[in-house]
């Protein structure tokens, strides 16, 4: 009497198994039609296209949540660089530089090159 376990200890593999995908399961099983073939062709496409629909819903998931991390994290960062309302401080700054740098372009090259002078000729004396 034979045992059903190999002398490696493992169960025998099942029979069903043995048989590739696509042949047939018996020699003398019939050739599947053209059209079971184009069905089967067609389930395994829409498998397949559930199976990717899935993963670019996890990718998408994936990048909102990153995005999302990297704005707490710019957030946070400005609120210990520059303490409460910083938005509000950046734009106060922002509008500063805009009013000086309008100021400095309405005043006449002639006295932006004499004041450059004068401080260039403080600076060597030192």
């Amino acid at each position: 009497m034979q045992s059903s376990i190999n002398r490696d200890g493992f169960l025998p593999p099942d029979p069903d198994e043995l048989v590739a995908e696509g042949e047939p399961p018996f020699a003398d099983a019939a050739p599947e039609s053209a059209r079971e073939k184009a069905d089967q062709s067609l389930h395994h496409l829409q498998r397949e296209l559930r199976l990717l629909q899935a993963r670019i819903g996890l990718l998408r998931d994936d990048a909102e949540a990153a995005l999302k991390a990297k704005a707490t994290s710019v957030d946070a960062n400005a609120h210990l660089q520059l303490g409460d309302y910083p938005w509000l401080k950046l734009a106060i700054a922002t509008g500063a530089a805009f009013v000086a740098a309008r100021a400095i372009r309405s005043l006449p090259f002639g006295v932006l090159l004499a004041g450059f002078a004068g401080h260039v000729s403080q600076t060597r004396r030192w």
